[in-house]
């Protein structure tokens, strides 16, 4: 036989929870299982946590792949002098004329 457990939560935090644990597809009963095997292997209670705590001040290395993006995005956007020499203001004025001219 299962025990019932009862607990006081502000409203608030019970309606968004429960919004939270129905878009995962978990109930109450389950949070609170969970809750009771954490503490039974950690004794301790959960802890809120910041995903990014230990990297701040660390530096991330891009792999060679992730490099080869940058540089393909940076080369897609970048607007150079021209064959004509037109200044970018021009060009940026050229090609809105010709996007606009498809839907006239």
């Amino acid at each position: 036989m299962d025990a019932i457990v009862s607990a006081r939560v502000p409203i608030a935090l019970k309606e968004r929870g429960n919004g939270i644990l129905h878009d995962i597809g978990s109930t109450p009963t389950q949070l609170i299982n969970a809750a009771y095997q954490f503490v039974l292997a950690e004794h301790e209670l959960p802890k809120p946590h910041d995903p990014l705590e230990g990297m701040r001040g660390a530096k991330r290395e891009l792999t060679d792949e992730q490099k080869e993006k940058v540089r393909r995005s940076l080369k897609a956007m970048y607007v150079g002098p021209s064959a004509t020499n037109e200044s970018f203001a021009r060009q940026l004025n050229a090609a809105r004329d010709e996007r606009y001219a498809r839907f006239a």
